[in-house]
């Protein structure tokens, strides 16, 4: 860890090797959520950052869960640029895996391992460009923050506690290192969870006359409504960056043996929002189609959040991008949520994803991450934050309508 400090902006004092080495630490801490584990995580981030004299802390939530906000001091003279990443990951299935999950194989370019897309290769980097900047000892005019959280795939927990703590009070503007294949995302769909429950009349399915008629199937009755669901009307307009919602039906249960009529049945449904599209909306349009067999309750509702194209400090990041890629990176939306859409409507402020992650691994066997990506978003982590954190850029902190 005692490598020559290079002067030039564009290069790292943190070496590939070093890169790695985190992100394989990382992999090989379970934080499949749930139970979590975070607190594991934190604790070798925490160690990382105080070799290099960085002031960071831990939050202890309980149950082995934890968040970690770091610390480099600015000139206070300016805003605090966010970067923001969650130690949680999807959870495991190994018999589809032909790679050790947790083992962090390199092979051929790639690093392989639960989290290396989503999202432990993102916040490696963060790590990393954090280390570089203090190593080169940048002049920076306001404070950089380092934001892990918990169970970002779940309840929201750890971006809940960090707005409640006001540890990211004052802050400018938020990076977040969420997979993107290296691509600009300014928009990110909400998720509208929804539980339908259908009620139905038990009993014995032998004395069934007429299986084709509704004869109190709680099941069936869902199953209808499942099918109807083809025909729900959700009347947006389309976004330019995200497309249109969608709607999943992820989850059944109900029943007790093969030959028993179900008197209840409960279906789970997720349903990806766009801006202007309400959860009271959609929940009545889906009482509709249900019928009176059937209820309709809102699980949780995560918001969609959208920065604007033309917002500075979008146009700092593509910059960013452009300088470290040699081309302009594309600017568009995702379908995920993040942390964001707890922090964009506490904080108000410019939100902004990238990361070295490929869209749409996230959760998958064998899932990996391009090295290459990762040491590119290093450098491009690092220069967003010597731009933002400049006087020179004050126009980049403007609010969000």
């Amino acid at each position: 860890m005692k490598e020559t400090l290079r002067a030039a902006d564009d290069a790292t004092t943190v070496s590939e090797e070093q890169t790695i080495r985190l992100i394989r630490e990382l992999i090989a801490i379970s934080t499949v959520d749930p139970p979590g584990n975070e607190m594991e995580a934190a604790l070798l981030v925490e160690q990382v950052l105080r070799r290099e004299d960085i002031s960071c802390r831990i939050f202890d939530l309980g149950n082995g869960r934890a968040n970690l906000v770091a610390r480099l001091k600015g000139a206070g003279t300016v805003p605090a640029l966010v970067y923001s990443a969650h130690f949680d990951t999807i959870a495991v299935d190994e018999s589809q895996w032909t790679m050790p999950p947790f083992g962090g194989v390199v092979r051929e370019g790639r690093l392989y391992g639960r989290g290396a897309t989503d999202m432990k290769s993102g916040l490696a980097s963060m790590v990393c460009a954090a280390v570089d900047l203090k190593r080169q000892k940048a002049q920076l005019d306001g404070d950089l923050i380092l934001a892990f959280s918990a169970a970002e795939n779940s309840s929201g927990l750890g971006a809940a506690e960090l707005i409640r703590c006001g540890e990211l009070d004052g802050a400018g503007a938020m990076l977040i290192s969420e997979p993107t294949s290296l691509k600009v995302f300014i928009a990110e769909k909400g998720a509208l969870w929804l539980r339908a429950s259908a009620r139905g009349v038990s009993g014995h399915g032998a004395f069934v006359s007429d299986w084709r008629k509704d004869y109190g199937n709680a099941i069936v009755r869902m199953a209808h409504f499942i099918n109807r669901l083809e025909t729900l009307q959700l009347d947006v307009a389309p976004h330019p960056h995200l497309d249109r919602p969608s709607v999943n039906v992820g989850k059944i249960c109900g029943g007790v043996s093969a030959p028993t009529i179900p008197g209840s049945c409960t279906a789970e449904i997720d349903v990806r929002m766009l801006p202007g599209l309400r959860p009271e909306t959609v929940a009545e349009k889906m009482r509709q189609l249900a019928g009176e067999n059937i209820d309709i309750a809102v699980i949780d509702f995560k918001p969609p959040v959208v920065t604007p194209a033309n917002h500075p400090f979008v146009r700092l990041c593509i910059e960013a991008c452009e300088s470290v890629l040699d081309e302009s990176p594309e600017v568009t939306g995702v379908p995920y949520y993040s942390d964001a859409t707890v922090f964009a409507p506490a904080l108000n402020i410019p939100i902004v994803i990238i990361g070295p992650g490929e869209v749409g691994h996230s959760g998958i066997a064998d899932e990996f991450v391009e090295i290459d990506n990762v040491l590119k978003t290093n450098r491009i982590f690092s220069k967003i934050a010597r731009q933002y954190l400049s006087r020179a850029r004050g126009a980049c902190r403007e609010e969000i309508p």
